[in-house]
C-alpha cells in the first residue's frame, strides 16, 4: 500500500475523531444546560412526591367509599381535587406530566369501577345502581357549583367559572372550563386506549345513565 493511501486513511481517521469530539462536547453541554434548568433530575422532585401522595389518598377514598354519600362528602372531595389541581398548575411545565398521568389513571380506574358495578349487577338491580351513581354525580355538581359561587361572591371567579381578581392565573378557584376540559380529556384518553368491545361497553353504560337521568327529569350528565 502506498504512502499516499496511509496518509488519506490517517486524515480520514483524524477528521472522524475531531467530529466525534465536537458532537460529544455538544451533547455534554446540552445535558448540563438541561440539568441546570431542571429538565433532567436524578431524583423525583419533592413537589411531585407530595402531589402523588395526595392523589393516592384521594384514590383510596374514592375506591373505598365508591363515591360521596352526602353533599358534605362531595364538598370535601371537590376541595381535595381543587387543591391537587392548584398544586399541579404551580409546578414547572416539565414536571406536570409526571402527576397528570397519575391523576388520569386514577379517574380512569374510578370510572371503570362504576361501569363494572353496573354491568356486574343483575338486571333487576341495575336501576338502583344507576340511581345511586347519578345521585353522586348530582352531589358533586352541587358541591362544585357552591364552591364556584362562593369564589365569585368574594371576587375569586365569575359566574362562568373563570378566574377573576388581579392575579389572572385562575389558580384560586375551581374553574368550570378546566374541570370539563379535564373530564373530556380523560374520557377520550380512556376510550382511545380501549378495544372495540370495551368502547361498546362504555357507550352502553353512558346510554343507560342518560336514559335514567332523563326519566328522573335531570339534565344531561357531564361530557354530554
Amino acid at each position: 500500500m502506498s504512502t499516499a493511501s496511509f496518509a488519506r486513511r490517517d486524515s480520514s481517521s483524524g477528521s472522524f475523531g475531531r467530529w466525534a469530539a465536537v458532537l460529544g462536547g455538544v451533547a455534554l453541554l446540552t445535558f448540563l444546560v438541561a440539568w441546570l434548568l431542571g429538565w433532567i433530575r436524578f431524583t423525583t422532585d419533592p413537589r411531585v412526591l407530595e402531589i402523588r401522595a395526595m392523589q393516592e389518598e384521594a384514590r383510596q377514598k374514592i375506591m373505598a367509599s365508591g363515591g360521596p354519600k352526602s353533599v358534605a362528602e362531595a364538598t370535601a372531595a371537590m376541595a381535595s381535587m381543587t387543591q391537587i389541581r392548584e398544586k399541579i398548575e404551580a409546578l414547572p411545565p416539565n414536571l406536570r406530566p409526571q402527576v397528570e398521568r397519575t391523576g388520569g389513571s386514577m379517574f380512569r380506574e374510578a370510572f371503570r369501577a362504576r361501569m363494572d358495578e353496573y354491568f356486574n349487577a343483575s338486571p333487576a338491580q341495575r336501576q338502583a345502581v344507576l340511581d345511586r351513581q347519578i345521585d353522586q354525580e348530582e352531589m358533586m355538581r352541587k358541591a362544585f357549583e357552591a364552591g364556584r359561587n362562593v369564589m365569585a361572591a368574594i371576587g375569586g371567579g365569575n359566574a362562568s367559572g373563570g378566574a377573576g381578581g388581579g392575579g389572572g392565573n385562575g389558580n384560586a378557584t375551581p374553574r368550570g372550563s378546566r374541570t370539563e376540559e379535564d373530564r373530556n380529556k380523560w374520557r377520550k384518553s380512556m376510550i382511545d386506549r380501549t378495544t372495540p368491545e370495551q368502547r361498546a361497553r362504555y357507550v352502553e353504560y353512558r346510554r343507560a345513565v342518560e336514559e335514567r337521568r332523563e326519566k328522573r327529569g335531570l339534565p344531561a350528565g357531564p361530557g354530554r
